[in-house]
């Protein structure tokens, strides 16, 4: 694990990984959620929304990814957006 973080709302905590993924739990109860998964190289940071609903990624695969991460959401845990343009390893967000 590179880096973990609670969401602004304490409802989350999302972890990175040198596994090429992001992890979800409940804040509150430590049950796991869900795996983010879309990253073809290392999880080095990620960074919520201020209202939680959000999550972004950077990776050692040079790219940005914006997941849904809206418990209301019929898209839960889905990658919303795809952010490339980076010529190298991204690794902070």
């Amino acid at each position: 694990i590179t880096h973990v973080s609670f969401s602004p709302d304490g409802r989350m905590i999302a972890s990175a990984s040198f596994d090429k993924s992001v992890r979800i739990w409940n804040g509150v109860t430590g049950k796991y959620m869900c795996t983010l998964r879309g990253h073809v190289g290392a999880v080095y940071q990620v960074a919520w929304s201020s209202d939680s609903r959000l999550l972004v990624s950077s990776s050692k695969d040079s790219t940005l990814k914006l997941w849904d991460v809206d418990q209301a959401s019929k898209t839960f845990g889905k990658l919303k957006v795809d952010l490339p343009g980076h010529s190298d390893e991204v690794f902070a967000c």
